[in-house]
């Protein structure tokens, strides 16, 4: 068994066709992520084409994230730049050695500052600033392709939370089946409310938003932003380039564990096997981040570049599963901390939780729109525990959550849904007649939560 952690896989060249992904869902793929920062719609559209095809021959469908670009600084130039180091360089606003993309990225710098270029490959100090030009020093050379990422070390620039791109993008997939969206570069409750209501507004009344962690304010403002958000995503490499490495695993523990106690759903993404871009196997330390993450009770872990651009996209899977499993015997021998709740609906999660485990029996439930289904996966129950659903579009909602395996049975009173559910893991082997099962749904005709224990022998 590969355990309750799900695994996100980004969609690129390297997975673009049918029987690369059909593979990659086969080995474990929960959530298929569309990084909208890169492609265009004709891309987009052959890679949601080519997901259907793979779902229908493997017979398993997966939740559609859509990855936004958000207020990110990029470079302007459209060929390759070549800094070396102790080169004095002119970066303007769309001018210059480096031609930078956005007026707000010169109203935030000032003289000392640390520009980092292309995921931190390339570094800059600045010596001078004169408007919307300015001269800083290559401290760490290299070869600067178009379109590269630009940060200053410890601020970001005061941009919209939706770039135009953005918006298209959503314009697009409003009609696509997309799931989850994940929102870059969140730096307040505000920024994903104003998300969530354009999402909404087009039509994506069912989607997931995920806020994405990956600078100082989306730090200091975790509190608000995971109550906000339906997940957080922790983006360990573009923190990396606001905070020094040593810091990163403190900062890890606080998102992820801020996000917990408030019952929503975490992702750790970035580096996780990022030597398997070139190579089949990846490094033992890579094998201990992955292990730890899952100790770390992350629902979920996102490979990008690794099955995005890599040279091994089937393999990546298949060593995050094989990790994944082998942290789960260790996980389920030491059980994760839980977070105590105060309110009825969490107390009634936690009880059904524990309930199963305790007969050590598989837990059953019907959710209309996967909000219960979340409730439960917040309490990191030990082994899979499955969901009726009455939609495709539930069901790759819930495909998301850890340990949560959805059924799709139709859209059915709680009841009647429940009932549903309980035959058709019976008729599919999934449960046995004679097996103790634990079910849960809520009656509305009787105005009562219907907790159930079959098959129960004292």
């Amino acid at each position: 068994m590969r355990g309750p952690v799900k695994i996100v896989a980004t969609v690129g060249p390297s997975s673009s066709s049918a029987s690369i992904l059909a593979q990659m869902l086969s080995l474990g793929v929960d959530v298929a992520r569309i990084n909208a920062s890169h492609g265009s719609v004709e891309q987009w559209n052959s890679m949601l084409e080519s997901l259907m095809r793979a779902e229908e021959a493997v017979g398993k469908r997966v939740g559609v994230a859509v990855d936004l670009e958000g207020p990110r600084v990029r470079t302007g130039n459209s060929e390759p730049v070549k800094l070396e180091k102790g080169d004095l360089v002119t970066l303007g606003f769309m001018e210059g050695d480096v031609p930078v993309d956005a007026r707000q990225f010169f109203e935030t710098i000032d003289e000392g500052d640390i520009v980092l270029l292309d995921d931190g490959k390339i570094s800059l100090q600045v010596e001078s600033v004169e408007g919307f030009r300015i001269k800083a020093r290559v401290l760490e050379g290299g070869v600067l392709g178009p379109r590269k990422g630009v940060v200053v070390r410890g601020k970001e620039p005061d941009l919209p939370p939706l770039s135009a791109k953005d918006r298209r993008a959503l314009e697009f997939f409003a009609d696509k089946g997309v799931s989850h969206v994940y929102v870059s570069f969140a730096r307040s409750a505000e920024h994903v409310e104003k998300v969530r209501t354009v999402v909404r507004r087009l039509g994506l009344r069912q989607a997931r938003i995920f806020a994405k962690i990956e600078g100082p304010s989306g730090v200091s403002r975790i509190g608000e932003i995971a109550e906000a958000s339906d997940g957080v995503i922790i983006a360990r490499g573009d923190l990396g380039m606001h905070y020094s490495l040593e810091e990163l695993p403190e900062i890890q523990e606080l998102i992820v564990w801020e996000a917990r106690k408030r019952y929503k759903t975490v992702v750790l993404a970035t580096e996780f096997l990022s030597s398997m871009i070139e190579k089949p196997v990846p490094t033992r330390s890579e094998v201990v981040d992955i292990y730890q993450a899952v100790l770390q009770t992350a629902d979920a872990l996102m490979l990008t570049g690794e099955t995005a651009i890599g040279k091994y996209p089937v393999k990546s899977v298949q060593w995050m599963a094989k990790i994944s499993s082998r942290a789960y015997k260790k996980l389920a021998t030491s059980p994760p901390e839980r977070p105590r709740p105060t309110s009825t609906p969490y107390k009634l999660a936690l009880g059904l939780v524990e309930l199963a485990e305790s007969l050590d029996s598989p837990l059953v439930v019907y959710s209309k729109t996967g909000r219960f289904a979340e409730r439960l996966a917040s309490f990191r129950p030990l082994k899979t525990f499955y969901v009726g659903v009455p939609s495709r579009e539930v069901e790759r909602i819930v495909r998301h959550l850890w340990g949560a395996e959805p059924i799709v049975v139709g859209d059915y009173p709680y009841e009647a849904g429940l009932a549903k559910t309980y035959e058709k893991l019976r008729s599919e082997n999934i449960i046995h007649s004679d097996e103790t099962v634990v079910e849960a749904a809520w009656s509305s005709e009787r105005g009562i939560y219907i907790i159930r224990v079959r098959n129960l022998e004292f």
